[in-house]
């Protein structure tokens, strides 16, 4: 922490040098309670080069920037299997941590991450900016308020598309162990957030994967059957194999109205007894990320950091918090538990 003048602001660390740091780095810049105080990538030319550009510190170890006293919070943007075992060393060291999804690949992970949080007195957070978008906020409180009545399906599409080249960059994409999943788990994990957050939590889910298009380790094609706790049900699809891409899809139809989502933008609000609706003035940037993952709008990441600053000023909680990263993944893994069983599971069972 830096105490400038009338405010005490937050120094962040960003761990891993690569496409999703400009985002955390862009956010911290643009926060006045914010500051980057260093960057660390195993990749020191890249830490450099950051470094240089946004006049911060370049550690030359992970451990070097976990002992800088000015740090308060690390991000973790590094490949998905480094995740679990930094954010813990972070948290270890007494510092807080806003982790890139997923949280972890294993749900034991998630839990020895969460526990030793709570040890030590730290946040821990899931990067899942886009609940902040206004249009998700002004769908999640028409779900608390029962405006669509009983609930009585809630479907995602994700069929996205990336090259076979997108997979052989750095050896870690597409494969079992490090990247924990395919379409499901890398792509289409902030969708299925998603679809919890609005939709309420999962009873069952029935999913079929395969491998179509790309020479990886991991589906680029999921369908599922999702079974939610209040009755509803609905379909998740995800993939990377659909050329050329399409918009992410969420559909909520209740007994009285629907609602659907393309990305984060409002295009159908009907419902019954209203003489019409306005579609929400939207200002969130179009974005392309279903065919160009660097193609996203950084505004999320802004507002989940600024989030997460409150969070340590103790004026408000973490809306996406190590738990709700937690729910996020063990949806993923109960989809591929139940395609390699060809059973139907029970997420949590």
């Amino acid at each position: 922490m830096e105490d400038r003048g009338d405010k005490v602001t937050f120094g962040f660390a960003v761990i891993g040098c690569g496409l999703i740091s400009r985002f955390h780095i862009g956010a911290i810049e643009e926060i006045d309670d914010a500051f980057l105080a260093g960057v660390y990538d195993q990749n020191l030319e890249a830490a450099e080069k950051t470094a240089a550009e946004h006049g911060a510190r370049c550690y030359g170890s992970f451990e070097e920037a976990l002992s800088d006293r000015e740090v308060d919070v690390v991000c973790i943007c590094t490949p998905s299997f480094l995740h679990a075992s930094m954010a813990c060393s972070a948290v270890e060291a007494g510092k807080s941590v806003l982790v890139e999804k997923p949280l972890a690949l294993r749900l034991e992970d998630c839990d020895r991450l969460i526990g030793l949080a709570a040890q030590k007195g730290v946040q821990v957070g899931t990067v899942s900016q886009l609940r902040f978008a206004p249009s998700i906020s002004k769908v999640k409180k028409a779900m608390q308020d029962g405006t669509l009545g009983r609930l009585t399906r809630a479907d995602l599409y994700m069929k996205y598309y990336r090259s076979q080249e997108y997979y052989d960059q750095g050896g870690w994409r597409g494969t079992v162990e490090k990247d924990g999943g395919g379409a499901l788990m890398n792509q289409g994990i902030h969708g299925v957030d998603l679809l919890r957050y609005l939709a309420g939590p999962v009873k069952s889910i029935y999913a079929l994967s395969a491998t179509r298009v790309h020479d990886i380790e991991v589906e680029d094609t999921l369908t599922a059957a999702v079974s939610f706790c209040n009755g509803a049900l609905g379909v998740i699809e995800a993939s990377t194999g659909d050329w050329p891409g399409a918009p992410r899809r969420l559909e909520l139809n209740g007994e009285c109205g629907v609602i659907i989502l393309e990305e984060d933008r409002i295009v159908k609000w009907e419902v019954e007894g209203e003489k019409g609706f306005a579609l929400y003035e939207q200002n969130e940037a179009q974005t392309e990320s279903h065919r160009d993952p660097g193609k996203i709008d950084a505004s999320g990441h802004v507002c989940q950091i600024q989030n997460f600053i409150s969070a340590l000023r103790g004026e408000t909680e973490l809306l996406v918090d190590g738990q709700e990263g937690r729910k996020a993944l063990e949806l993923i893994l109960s989809a591929y538990a139940s395609a390699e069983t060809g059973r139907a599971v029970v997420p949590g069972a």
